[in-house]
């Protein structure tokens, strides 16, 4: 985020939640004598990742990643294995999970669409966060929830108190180059791109994130935000939320996550593959192409590196997470809260030379979801979901009504949570950037593109996306049945990011 000059309302809001973060622990909200009191509703725990391809996890032996705390919810609750972003990019994802209401309904399209900005209906409705708190509940979020920029929008949504923001304390998250290599290891520190400083990372000494506050990084710290709230006495039911950074785009995090992969036993993934833009039509080559992080990392020779340092980040993500779900565990809340795990949208590691999300293929739009209920089987389902699905399924698991300000557009999946259904009942559309949408089935992926130029792939057959089969005459009925998905209208975009071209500015 470019630096820019704050005004007035957010400098409000930025001294509100410094001084939330600094009661946290001390102020507890009084309970009304017509609230729920802990007990009468599930509480909820709301764990969000950032930029993480949802097959680098132990959970599907899909991945060398070790990721022991994501098998521990996966053997609680029910794994999604096919679940989708709404949009792959943070600030259209969250808004769309948040509100429940689709890109193409809110014109909340990319980054620089925040979506409470704006004097369109979906600046009115009602986030997932403020419901639960107009119901009664404590809710709490601790990290990166609303897209950085825009975190700030959505703060009355939260109990006074129990909000600490995304790059609140930042550490080494926010130093330049020069500052880096003052701190972390010498011969670990790795920049493919200077121009564009997202694509750097390397280790820090094994000692950053243990006893000392001054040196722990943000998730460390969110983390341990969270952990005390658990170990508070609540007398309101509540919705804590953390969301953690990484393993995003910039992954500098402790050696001993490195060594947890030998640099000799990184294999390049199956689906990796050279030359995999020659049946891409425009649209996608520039998005996949246009950061030119592919170049630089091969040109390096840091392929191998690069998909080391997303493994470590993982694992150190996943240990954060581990922390949270002890503090659960040990707490008298373990057997009357809903965990729900999401990454807020995929990303690529060198597949069709993108190193990004911003694109419509499965790469960027698989995610990481899950949802663990009490009492409820353990399972994996198959079934495409939407994390656009997470709004509506909570109101079911905690008996609480539809907001009246907008219409959810999710799928409730309280019936396939409950062992009671398979299968969601339609595909999955996801969207980036104005008129640009897929739609995912069981087998197939479908890319329409603003200028009408198509993507299709057979899952089946082709489970890396090497082979569009758009112009595939026998496939016609296929895109026939897969259009009627689309949405019939395409809302005009909030801010920047309407046209393709515009795409990550």
């Amino acid at each position: 985020m470019n630096q820019t000059c704050l005004s007035l309302s957010d400098v409000r809001r930025f001294l509100l939640a410094w001084i939330g973060a600094s009661l946290l622990g001390v102020m507890q909200p009084a309970v009304a004598a017509n609230q729920p009191k802990q007990g009468d509703r599930p509480n909820v725990l709301f764990i969000i990742i950032d930029d993480h391809p949802a097959h680098m996890v132990s959970v599907l032996n899909e991945s060398i990643v070790k990721t022991p705390n994501m098998e521990r919810l996966a053997k609680r609750g029910t794994w999604f294995t096919h679940a989708y972003n709404a949009a792959p990019v943070c600030a259209a994802s969250r808004a769309a999970f948040i509100t429940g209401v689709h890109p193409s309904n809110s014109g909340a399209y990319n980054n620089p669409n925040g979506w409470k900005r704006t004097d369109r209906p979906i600046a009115q409705a009602e986030s997932v966060h403020g419901l639960f708190l107009r119901n009664g509940y404590l809710t709490a979020g601790f990290g990166k929830i609303d897209h950085t920029p825009w975190q700030w929008d959505t703060l009355a949504d939260f109990t006074p108190g129990y909000r600490v923001g995304h790059r609140n304390d930042p550490k080494a998250e926010s130093y330049s180059d020069a500052q880096l290599a003052e701190f972390i290891i010498p011969e670990t520190l790795r920049i493919p791109k200077p121009d564009y400083l997202a694509t750097r990372f390397g280790a820090l000494p094994d000692d950053w994130d243990r006893d000392d506050p001054k040196k722990m990084q943000e998730d460390t710290q969110h983390a341990n935000r969270a952990i005390t709230f658990l170990q508070q006495d609540h007398e309101q039911p509540f919705f804590l939320t953390v969301g953690f950074w990484r393993p995003h785009s910039e992954r500098i995090v402790p050696k001993r996550y490195f060594d947890l992969y030998p640099l000799d036993e990184i294999e390049i993934p199956k689906s990796f593959k050279e030359g995999d833009l020659e049946d891409v039509p425009e649209p996608g080559k520039f998005w996949a192409t246009r950061l030119g992080i592919h170049e630089a990392v091969m040109e390096a020779d840091l392929l191998r590196e690069y998909l080391r340092s997303f493994y470590a980040a993982t694992s150190y993500i996943d240990e954060q997470i581990g922390r949270v779900l002890d503090a659960l565990d040990a707490s008298p809340y373990a057997d009357n809260t809903v965990v729900v795990l999401a990454g807020d949208n995929g990303f690529h590691g060198g597949e069709k030379t993108h190193w990004s999300k911003f694109a419509l293929w499965e790469q960027t739009n698989r995610v990481v979801f899950t949802i663990a209920v009490p009492g409820q089987p353990q399972q994996y389902r198959q079934t495409p979901v939407s994390l656009i699905d997470i709004y509506p399924t909570l109101l079911t698991l905690c008996g609480l009504e539809k907001p009246t300000r907008q219409t959810l557009g999710g799928i409730d999946l309280a019936p396939i949570l409950k062992g009671e259904a398979k299968e969601r009942g339609k595909p999955v559309l996801s969207t980036y950037t104005r008129g640009n949408h897929t739609v995912r089935d069981n087998r197939y992926r479908y890319i329409r593109y603003a200028n009408g130029d198509e993507e299709l792939y057979d899952h089946e057959t082709d489970p890396y996306e090497w082979k569009n089969l758009a112009n595939n005459p026998d496939l016609a009925e296929v895109k026939k049945r897969l259009r009627k998905w689309l949405p019939k209208r395409d809302a005009p975009a909030i801010g920047n990011g309407a046209d393709w071209k515009d795409a990550l500015k």
